[in-house]
């Protein structure tokens, strides 16, 4: 009897770990020099320019040609396009046959011009090629295109239709994609949810979290605490700070930042509990961590507890006054 053939796991060889590093080192340096919100921005639309492309390339690939109605879809879309492919043709720049290969030059030239003028488009590409939306589109990407000439449909979705195909991929799509076994696991996660109600929730907690960074330095400090500080904890989060007391004088060799830990915990069980109980909370984290403004306030927080050190300042900062610095903090990060 011949036994079926097991799916290989994919792993990351030497180099493509290696790669992967330098990758992170450099978009980490390009996203230093920008306000997070404007970063953010970029790799949302670079996402919907890339679910865009992919549909188009589904179907080109799978008619060998552009069927009419989907060159209008692009024409209609992506203005002067038809144009551009002409003078990249008598400058022979590309030789491609392939719209879609036009399409994602395209896109990179004109619709992220400034990025790459700015010198922060590696940091939008980066950020938003480990997407969960951009890691799904990609599987389903793919999935179609099998099914597509094993069986080429009548008629072909929409954009619209497709992306909205792919927020629900079938797992063998997900399952048959090479992709890291924990990154297929928390596409599937995130399908619990809709991309609204994810957004929302991972915009809800950056909010928390840049409040618990504030009221960090304050809570790691021997006390007392800054009335300030102590007013706006008590009034979020009531019950931390006797909760937080007591497990202190349980175990009062612990490190400072325990404390802080504690509070992100107390967080996330008072705040997320329902996210956790519906089991999508740890497609929430990663989303979080992949966020702009995640690695923004840790950045800042560093920054601004290092030269509160320095001046030895009494004056604690308001939250409000605090966010607002931590928003539109930009530095510039050495190379590694």
């Amino acid at each position: 009897m011949v036994q079926p053939e097991t799916k290989r796991r994919w792993r990351p060889s030497k180099l493509e770990t290696r790669v992967a590093g330098k990758a992170r080192q450099m978009a980490e340096r390009e996203a230093a020099r920008v306000p997070w919100p404007q970063l953010q921005e970029g790799r949302e639309e670079y996402l919907a320019w890339e679910a865009f492309a992919l549909w188009v390339r589904a179907i080109e690939d799978v008619e060998g040609d552009v069927p009419k109605w989907l060159a209008d879809a692009v024409k209609k879309r992506c203005p002067g396009f038809l144009d551009f492919v002409a003078e990249r043709k008598r400058q022979k720049e590309d030789i491609s046959p392939f719209i879609w290969s036009h399409l994602e030059k395209w896109i990179h030239e004109r619709i992220f011009c400034k990025p790459w003028r700015e010198g922060w488009m590696n940091a939008v590409g980066y950020y938003a090629a480990r997407d969960l939306a951009s890691l799904r589109n990609h599987a389903y990407w793919d999935y179609c295109e099998r099914q597509w000439r094993r069986s080429k449909p009548t008629t072909y979705p929409s954009c619209r239709e497709w992306l909205k195909a792919s927020q629900h991929c079938p797992d063998e799509a997900l399952d048959e994609y090479g992709m890291r076994e924990e990154k297929r696991h928390l596409i599937k996660l995130s399908q619990q949810v809709r991309p609204r109600a994810m957004r929302n929730a991972v915009a809800r907690y950056l909010d928390w979290e840049v409040f618990a960074y504030w009221a960090r330095t304050a809570i790691e400090a021997d006390p007392p605490l800054p009335a300030l500080v102590e007013r706006e904890v008590n009034r979020r989060c009531p019950g931390f700070l006797e909760a937080d007391a007591a497990a202190h004088a349980a175990k009062p060799d612990e490190e400072p930042h325990f404390r802080f830990y504690r509070l992100l915990d107390w967080i996330g069980e008072h705040q997320f509990g329902q996210v956790e109980k519906q089991g999508w909370y740890e497609a929430l984290l990663y989303q979080v961590e992949l966020h702009a403004r995640h690695t923004r306030v840790i950045d800042y927080w560093h920054d601004w507890e290092s030269g509160r050190t320095k001046e030895r300042s009494t004056r604690y900062p308001s939250f409000s006054q605090w966010r607002r610095s931590a928003d539109r903090y930009a530095f510039e990060l050495g190379k590694c």
